[in-house]
């Protein structure tokens, strides 16, 4: 069989149900959103397929978790037009230019923007007051000298100390950061607040919506924490990713997870990206679908390879915008793959092994 550009890899329940039972929106309780930054451009025209119809009709309580861009992207998709929230927000990132360095400070406040873009007047009542969607937004809470107030230097010293301490085990990682999840108030969120690491768990409200979606994108020394936002302990809030990075967890309800992702791979933590042996649990991938980018997709890219956040370092800004506007018009193939597939009745058999 020719490759397809998108991918459909599947989980052992996952697999056996959906070869049962056919493939369709009421079978999913989870949507997951991997940390990624820029590579979410990837996934962008098929968040817009997937939620401008397949799930246009949903009743029951969808359960979207996420951490970092995965939480913009579903911010996104809770509006009432969710394809023009999703246009909105990838034309102002495409278009987004910044000359000579910038600060962690100026990087918050063009953060700001784009969730001024996306919300408008009334998008955090929409999101919160979504007739199916329930929002989990991962977030870290720093301890020790991951406080307020100690700097770049006490930062610095309790970054290298957990990264040093995840190296034998991601067991380590709560002596220097409290999960914390914002989740909507009418739902608790769909995983075991106990499970590997206890979890501090806070109802959404308008007042920390906003914090929430800076906190969990706080990636450290190029966006500025959170500070005590509403609701939660006090304490410096940092990018979820840093303990959920693709979402390496146990969800809880019967129905299976959707995971459109941006890799075939799924890291547990961000600083497992380095430590190829971190890999995810395979209990935890037994419910899940992924549809990714194939790796022949990826490469037939310019570059060879889908945009992260690094190309602001490699590239000048003309070069930059002009390959990301490239890669993301390719990604319309994934969705029309994606639309096919539904169409035809093809994704039962165009079902690999999800595998750790």
């Amino acid at each position: 069989m020719r490759p397809t550009p998108l991918r459909f890899l599947a989980g052992s329940e996952a697999m056996a149900r959906i070869r049962r039972d056919g493939l369709h929106e009421d079978l999913f309780d989870v949507v997951a959103g991997a940390s990624g930054g820029a590579k979410w451009l990837a996934l962008t025209r098929l968040d817009q397929a997937l939620f401008g119809s397949w799930f246009r009709d949903r009743v029951r309580p969808l359960h979207m978790v996420g951490s970092s861009i995965g939480t913009w992207r579903f911010a996104c998709l809770a509006q009432p037009d969710p394809v023009a929230a999703c246009q909105r927000f990838e034309a102002c990132y495409l278009d987004y230019a910044v000359d000579g360095p910038v600060s962690a400070s100026e990087l918050t406040a063009h953060c700001r923007d784009f969730l001024d873009v996306i919300f408008g007047a009334d998008g955090i009542g929409h999101v919160l007051a979504h007739p199916f969607m329930r929002q989990s937004i991962l977030a870290v809470r720093g301890r020790g000298p991951i406080r307020p107030g100690t700097g770049k230097v006490g930062l610095g010293l309790g970054l290298g100390a957990a990264g040093l301490a995840n190296l034998v085990s991601r067991r380590t990682l709560p002596a220097f950061f409290e999960r914390t999840v914002l989740h909507d108030g009418r739902d608790a969120p769909p995983f075991n607040l106990n499970a590997e690491f206890p979890t501090q768990a806070v109802p959404l409200t308008p007042a920390n919506l906003v914090p929430a979606l800076l906190a969990s994108s706080a990636v450290p020394f190029v966006f500025d924490g959170v500070v005590d936002m509403a609701g939660a302990r006090p304490g410096l809030y940092l990018d979820g990713g840093i303990m959920d990075y693709h979402l390496d967890m146990g969800f809880t309800p019967p129905g299976l997870v959707l995971y459109p992702h941006f890799s075939h791979r799924i890291v547990p933590g961000w600083f497992d990206k380095t430590l190829p042996w971190r890999r995810a649990r395979a209990a935890n991938l037994s419910r899940m679908l992924v549809l990714c980018p194939s790796v022949e997709f990826t490469k037939a890219l310019p570059f060879g390879k889908i945009p992260d956040r690094g190309d602001f370092r490699r590239m000048d800004t003309a070069t930059r915008q002009k390959y990301w506007r490239t890669a993301v018009a390719e990604t319309d193939r994934l969705a029309d793959c994606w639309r096919e597939a539904l169409e035809k009745d093809r994704v039962p058999d165009l079902l690999e092994p999800l595998v750790p």
